[in-house]
């Protein structure tokens, strides 16, 4: 993927524990992750006499000693008042019950990902992995990769805290009064069910949560809850109605730098994917299963953790040729789906 893009603060990164203005009235918090993906990103938006928070980071002793620091050496004494989670990843929700506790905030995000959290949070049963398991045999995985994914099992659980009972719901006509300004709430799918992001026209300013990404595509993923799922179709529709948007907006991303350029990276994610979805075709010329696609679009060695997103990553692509009539499926007798080219 190409950037024609502008980092406007160049290389300038917030020191794990602190708090940095990236624009006018916002601040930006930077916690680590312990993946490849080695970081998040989290914005304060002033609100007068407290902060609006945007993703929390992770629910870990890591991530609770940073947000000490921040809460009490850089928010200029006034309290969060209010949290928005752009969607229910661990990376943006595990963290949230526990500034909850610390905070006077109120919790706002849309209904399916505060559903989704709860169910994937509360499910800890034999049948959720026997469901993991059938999942990943019908992707084609080997049966030592495939017990590796039991092992992980509900790997939610152990990054995110409890999910509060009650929350305050973003809908797509939602406009929030933050700081004397209107922020307007743009709703999509494809890395999540119901991903929020904040959109402020008067000051050009987006927060794009994990849908807007300037180096990496947002991973899109298919996965056991909802095998026959299209959000790659999704998200792509979500980058075609960006036209609304100012050439000019400093988009703020959950992962690397605040950037400018929206357009133009739009666009590159829709080649990029548009490329995938070639790839996979061409692989499907013979009978192939999702992890033979897999294994084609990511050449390189993964972990458990990392297969996982790869597979529903290759999930993804297949379930849109499938809808797009260039491949059609077929159940082999080992279990496993095959795809070919129609």
């Amino acid at each position: 993927m190409t950037n024609q893009i502008d980092y406007v603060l160049g290389d300038v990164l917030p020191e794990p524990g602190t708090a940095i203005e990236v624009a006018d009235g916002v601040r930006w918090v930077r916690m680590p992750l312990p993946f490849a993906l080695n970081h998040v990103n989290l914005f304060l938006i002033d609100d007068g006499d407290g902060w609006v928070l945007v993703d929390c980071g992770l629910g870990d002793t890591v991530t609770q000693e940073l947000w000490t620091r921040v809460l009490e050496n850089h928010l200029d004494g006034r309290p969060i008042t209010q949290i928005i989670v752009t969607h229910y990843h661990p990376d943006h929700m595990g963290g949230c019950s526990w500034l909850l506790e610390r905070t006077p905030a109120q919790l706002w995000m849309t209904r399916s990902e505060w559903l989704s959290a709860r169910a994937i949070r509360l499910d800890d049963t034999e049948e959720l992995l026997d469901g993991i398991v059938a999942f990943y045999k019908r992707a084609g995985l080997g049966d030592g990769d495939v017990a590796d994914m039991r092992k992980l099992g509900n790997s939610y659980r152990r990054m995110v805290g409890p999910i509060p009972l009650t929350f305050n719901r973003l809908a797509p006509d939602t406009v929030l009064e933050i700081g004397g300004r209107r922020w307007v709430v743009v709703i999509a799918s494809g890395h999540s069910p119901e991903h929020a992001c904040l959109y402020c026209p008067e000051a050009e300013l987006m927060i794009g949560g994990d849908f807007l990404l300037p180096r990496i595509s947002p991973n899109i993923s298919v996965w056991w809850n909802e095998p026959d799922g299209n959000p790659l179709q999704d998200y792509l529709r979500f980058l075609d109605s960006l036209d609304p948007i100012a050439d000019d907006t400093l988009i703020l991303p959950s992962h690397d730098r605040p950037y400018r350029g929206v357009k133009p990276r739009a666009v590159d994610l829709s080649e990029h994917h548009d490329k995938r979805l070639d790839l996979a075709a061409q692989v499907c010329a013979v009978p192939s299963t999702a992890i033979d696609v897999m294994n084609a679009m990511f050449q390189r060695k993964m972990d458990a953790h990392q297969v996982r997103f790869a597979v529903g990553e290759s999930l993804a692509h297949l379930n849109l040729l499938i809808d797009q009539g260039r491949v059609i499926r077929h159940l082999g007798d080992d279990g496993a789906w095959r795809y070919v080219a129609a």
